[in-house]
């Protein structure tokens, strides 16, 4: 077993051919993982540059976005909902319905289950 940060175990087999080629599948898995490693590396590093050229461009959409802010805040103004009633409506509906809930009366249905006589052959 190799320790470092991380462990890695091999078989110890009956014949030393055995047990050196376990170890040098476990060698060449090493080498797979170091050549996968590089690739991401190199896979974030292209789109770390690419990323970078879009901060502080303006936002594609930004026009369209303070149209539909600016159409919201017609809408509510039109329902004369403002920031504060909107909750305290919320509540009373919720509140409504927890009162109409808790007045209906509870009934629990007990069933009771004989068990089964039988004969296994």
């Amino acid at each position: 077993m190799l320790f470092r940060s991380n462990s890695y175990s091999t078989r110890i087999t009956d014949t030393a051919l055995g047990t050196i080629r376990s170890l040098e599948s476990v060698v060449q898995g090493f080498e797979e993982r170091a050549g996968k490693l590089d690739s991401d590396i190199k896979d974030s590093q292209k789109r770390a540059t690419e990323l970078e050229a879009k901060v502080g461009s303006p936002f594609e959409k930004e026009e369209r976005y303070h149209k539909l802010v600016n159409r919201q805040s017609e809408i509510e103004e039109k329902l004369d909902l403002t920031k504060n009633q909107a909750p305290n409506q919320l509540e009373a509906a919720e509140n409504a319905e927890s009162n109409t809930i808790s007045e209906q009366p509870e009934t629990i249905e007990q069933q009771t289950v004989k068990p089964k006589r039988g004969i296994k052959v």
